[in-house]
């Protein structure tokens, strides 16, 4: 039975008693019968007589605690949102289910509603699901929009599965007959059904006995014609293959295979469909997202010792193990922030020893210059290790810092696309510890004096900008390292073929310096920097980092008059880079000099008007005394009027004179 139709049985005597515990659903019959409320018996906790009626139909030999026809006339009530409670007149008890699963209760409830009334099989207008054939798919697709939950009854809790295997059969029929007709009807009816949007249907569309005939339908799609018809059957068949990687108990196992069908599904074969905002679409995360935590768990937690023997023998077998290790991390990442199961990772990957042997084979296979999907495995890991646990991958690098510096040195030179954007990752993770940024600046100093690529200049360039702005005050080994970088303009303003991409990284560090406390470490590479302008080998892009730095130049006084010095000496000042630095430096020349002349004319002017007025006035201001009213008390002041400031307001290339005002 389904684990969703559990639920408890409560009987009124006097108070609320605890009958059984049962796996209960609604039984509708072929309208000569009514249709039931039947419970099979999982815990039995007290005796009741009369709760099961029509014995006779039990030709299954189960075992039933519950069995009570639904009847037109009774009331019953839906409370909260999972206890189902009506008064059954003919045995005069008050009786409620109280589920487990709050949706299978509504879903319950609806199946109730209906059953209250008469269905048959041959009645056009019956709402019972009739079963497909050939002539009826038309109304079959109807039945699905109009009765979905008495259609969610049939398939589910029909034992014979009449519904499913009506459907096998005439898509079998249908294809050897190459009836294109009858196969898109069958496309819609599955496609309607896939859309009721229940869980439990779609555990019995991708069961092992049924998950071929629904992705052979779904191939029968209008646009899916001609001789480019993709066939997803082929694919499950041929290419998919099962790895068991350890004993699973049946329920997991078919967890595994719903999960990688329904995947399938979404993404692949009804990607034409589903937009990422689609209710189906989030369904299906929906139910994949609940089966993988109960897979993890398994695996973690019931399954340990079978999981840390399997990490152990890693390199056996080990594209097959690499294929694993990756799918685990995309599905499972998201759940190693639950404590059990990070608990249960860590302990897992400690005994295996698995970073280590990852690493150690990464740096065979480069070394080795073999491509390998060991290496993406190893930085895909580490990541999600770093994300989920960076305790241990600090223990890990302080017992292994040469093995891992080593292997990222030879991972960012072997040029495998890719890579190098995890590597940078990776760097700023870790860097946090003091002790790690230092190794970190010991291992960029080493690779920046190698031969550069430019993705691995790129990188390298990002991360030293990336320690600079995590640095209260740049150090002298950053300093350093800026001129490795700035060094590559130097280089290649003397070849004849610039390298634009190589370039590209020097000068965004260059930018970049020109903005802190250390742009004068910038002069000795200014006189490559205007080669490098007024070279013809450089496209827009470069054009436009260039323009970005000379606005940034203009900023730093020093660094702009030492730019402007190399440009007049090389004859460049009416190269179109520099005519506007040039003129602003005119500019500024002339504003300096009209602010001393303005200066010297008002210092001699002020000292010829004071002795002017010394002479005039001659007053004695020793002998000057306050004078004082003894009626009421009032003194004279002498008033001086304070003179407003002199001086001048510069805009952008004009100035203005602020003057005091008329006595």
């Amino acid at each position: 039975m389904n684990s969703q139709q559990r639920a408890k049985i409560y009987v009124l005597q006097g108070q609320w008693e605890e009958f059984c515990i049962g796996y209960v659903y609604i039984v509708h019959t072929d309208g000569v019968n009514p249709s039931f409320i039947r419970c099979i018996l999982e815990t039995q906790i007290k005796q009741f007589s009369n709760l099961v009626q029509y014995v006779h139909l039990n030709t299954n030999k189960e075992e039933w605690c519950l069995n009570l026809k639904v009847q037109p006339e009774t009331i019953y009530e839906f409370q909260g949102e999972n206890i189902i409670q009506w008064q059954e007149s003919e045995i005069n008890l008050d009786i409620a289910i109280s589920f487990i699963d709050s949706r299978y209760a509504s879903e319950f409830w609806n199946q109730l509603q209906n059953s209250r009334r008469h269905f048959r099989f041959d009645d056009v207008e019956s709402t019972y699901p009739i079963i497909p054939s050939h002539q009826n798919l038309e109304a079959i697709l109807s039945q699905i929009s109009d009765s979905p939950e008495l259609i969610i009854q049939k398939i589910t809790n029909d034992s014979t599965n009449q519904f499913m295997e009506a459907i096998k059969r005439i898509f079998e029929d249908a294809e050897t007959q190459s009836n294109y007709h009858v196969l898109e009807q069958l496309h819609y009816v599955i496609r309607s059904l896939i859309y009721i949007k229940n869980e439990n249907v779609m555990k019995c569309l991708l069961n092992d006995k049924y998950y071929e005939t629904l992705f052979g339908i779904m191939e029968y799609h209008s646009e899916n014609k001609g001789p480019q018809r993709v066939s997803y059957r082929q694919f499950l068949k041929n290419q998919l293959k099962f790895h068991r990687i350890t004993e699973f108990e049946d329920s997991i196992i078919e967890k595994i295979h719903f999960n990688y069908r329904l995947s399938y599904l979404k993404e692949s074969v009804m990607a034409y469909y589903l937009y990422i905002e689609d209710p189906l679409y989030n369904e299906f995360n929906f139910y994949i997202h609940e089966n993988n935590q109960k897979i993890l768990e398994t695996l973690l937690i019931y399954h340990k010792n079978q999981f840390e023997n399997f990490l152990e023998k890693f390199m056996d077998d080990f594209e097959v193990k690499c294929k694993f290790i990756n799918e685990f991390f995309l599905q499972f990442k998201a759940f190693l922030t639950i404590k059990s199961l990070n608990d249960a990772f860590v302990d897992c990957i400690t005994q295996s020893n698995l970073l280590k042997i990852l690493y150690q084979n990464s740096l065979l296979k480069v070394k080795q210059i073999l491509s390998s999907p060991v290496c993406f495995t190893t930085l895909q890991v580490t990541i999600m290790i770093a994300n989920s646990n960076s305790i241990y991958l600090q223990d890990f690098l302080k017992n292994n810092h040469d093995l891992f510096w080593q292997c990222m040195e030879a991972l960012l030179f072997c040029q495998v696309n890719g890579l190098n954007s995890i590597i940078l990752d990776i760097v700023q993770m870790i860097c946090s510890n003091s002790t790690i940024q230092s190794q970190c600046i010991e291992w960029l100093s080493r690779c920046l004096q190698q031969p550069l690529n430019f993705s691995a200049a790129l990188v390298l360039q990002e991360l030293v900008q990336w320690i600079c702005q995590q640095q209260k005050s740049i150090s002298q080994d950053l300093i350093v390292l800026s001129n490795y970088i700035l060094n590559i303009l130097n280089q290649q303003s003397r070849e004849q073929r610039k390298d634009k991409f190589l370039l590209m990284s020097a000068l965004k560090h260059f930018k970049y310096i020109s903005t802190t406390g250390i742009s004068e470490i910038l002069k000795p590479f200014c006189n490559s920097l205007v080669l490098l302008a007024v070279s013809k080998r450089i496209d827009g892009i470069l054009e436009g980092q260039i323009r970005d730095i000379l606005k940034c130049i203009k900023l730093k006084n020093s660094l702009s008059q030492h730019l402007i010095l190399i440009v007049k000496t090389l004859n460049l000042s009416d190269h179109p880079f520099f005519i506007r630095l040039m003129d602003q430096c005119q500019i500024d020349q002339i504003m300096v000099m009209d602010d001393q002349r303005y200066y010297e004319l008002e210092d001699s002017n002020e000292n010829q008007q004071g002795i002017l007025e010394k002479d005039d006035i001659g007053l004695d201001f020793s002998r000057i005394v306050r004078k004082k009213n003894e009626e009421d008390e009032e003194d004279d002041e002498t008033h001086v009027r304070d003179q407003k400031p002199r001086g001048i307001i510069f805009g952008d290339n004009c100035f203005k004179r602020i003057k005091p005002d008329d006595d």
